[in-house]
């Protein structure tokens, strides 16, 4: 069992499936609490940390008050339970909530099979309250569902083997959704001698996950990557020109399901010089479709850009200014974007948009270099939020 001062109970409980299924700390009755885990048997509805046992009269005062999000998580708070590392970890990050006769936490992200999950609820923090009341406490951990296809990395970009030592972030593509919480353990760098880099990530108290948990964002720490930079002077730089690194992701990292990866996977890489050059968008060619078809647009660059931002920073509107539906392709190394239409093309006007956040891999932007606060003014500097490049589809001659 947990140990935790000055508490009411403290059990660890395994939830098993069932529709509207509970599993409490404790039995709720008048004045006595209880935390309870909903697990709608639709995996489609987030689960709910569930306070139970209230009095009505708190309720109805709670939902009223409007609370900011220290003084909800003083009042009911989740964390990753386990290691010792991990109690120190920040409160999970969610929405609160008062339904019905329970105060509701539901979680941002889905819950991990096989994590164990300790929730604290605080009685005095409530609203009107004096005194000391015991808080309540439970631990909870979902079963680990039976093994399916192994999970795997399918992607690593940038996806270039040369990268520029001033390189800022990676995006790193799962097969299926992702354990949360724990990436930073299961990532590292190692030079050309096979030696750990030590502490080269940002790592940041909530992951960067797209929503399907399938994509997780990297990022070096811009501290070691900037230059004039105290953690850079202290440390040295990350990566530098002309030496080779490993970028290893372990087998053991658990998939939301709880079971590890196939295998690890491993990016090698040489670092080259620095690129401190804003994106220019005059210096990419557009090659324009044919009308009457469904062809691609091809616009390819100079140096390789974002990939994921290539996927919702770049776009096509028609002369009216109407945004094209349609669906997107970065290939060559990040160096070429195909843009396929729903429509056929029909002959007349079109422009590229482009938004000026746009970036490459460094960090640099149409808008401007990465390194611009740290360097004497830079003379080329875009104030709208967007460049357009205009781009003719031609009838073809008879």
């Amino acid at each position: 069992m947990s140990k935790h001062i000055g508490v009411a109970v403290a059990v660890v409980l395994i939830a098993v499936g069932a529709v509207s299924e509970y599993a409490s700390s404790q039995p709720s009755g008048k004045g006595r609490p209880a935390i309870r885990l909903n697990r709608p048997s639709d995996t489609a509805t987030q689960a709910t940390f569930d306070v139970v046992g209230l009095d009505p009269a708190e309720l109805a005062k709670l939902a009223g008050a409007k609370l900011e999000p220290d003084q909800w998580k003083a009042l009911l708070a989740v964390y990753v339970a386990g290691a010792a590392e991990d109690r120190d970890r920040p409160a999970m990050l969610g929405s609160y909530r008062v339904e019905g006769d329970v105060l509701r936490f539901e979680p941002r992200f889905p819950l991990a099979p096989g994590v164990r999950y300790r929730v604290v609820f605080d009685p005095s923090r409530l609203p009107g309250r004096t005194g000391k009341h015991e808080s309540v406490v439970a631990e909870f951990t979902l079963p680990k569902p039976k093994p399916t296809t192994p999970t795997v990395v399918t992607q690593v970009y940038p996806t270039r083997n040369k990268l520029p030592e001033n390189h800022l972030r990676f995006y790193i593509h799962f097969s299926a959704p992702m354990s949360q919480g724990h990436a930073y353990r299961h990532i590292h760098l190692f030079n050309a001698e096979g030696k750990e880099i030590e502490t080269p990530f940002l790592e940041l108290g909530e992951e960067l996950w797209d929503a399907q948990g399938k994509r997780f964002t990297l990022f070096l720490d811009p501290g070691r990557v900037k230059r004039d930079l105290k953690p850079r002077r202290d440390f040295g730089p990350i990566l530098e020109e002309g030496k080779t690194y490993t970028l290893v992701i372990d087998r053991d990292w658990p998939d939301a399901n709880g079971n590890p990866l196939k295998e690890s996977y491993r990016k090698t890489f040489q670092a080259v010089a620095l690129d401190e050059q804003a994106i220019d968008p005059k210096a990419w060619k557009i090659e324009p479709p044919a009308p009457g078809q469904r062809g691609p647009l091809t616009v390819t660059f100079p140096k390789p850009l974002d990939h994921a931002q290539l996927h919702r920073l770049l776009w096509v509107v028609d002369a009216k200014g109407r945004r094209l539906a349609g669906t997107v392709k970065v290939t060559d190394e990040e160096t070429r974007w195909h843009f396929t239409p729903e429509q056929s093309w029909q002959a007349g006007t079109y422009r590229l948009v482009a938004d000026v956040t746009l970036e490459d891999s460094v960090g640099n932007s149409i808008a401007r270099p990465f390194e611009v606060d740290v360097f004497p003014p830079i003379e080329r500097q875009i104030k709208t939020e967007t460049v357009e490049l205009p781009f003719e589809v031609r009838a073809l001659p008879e």
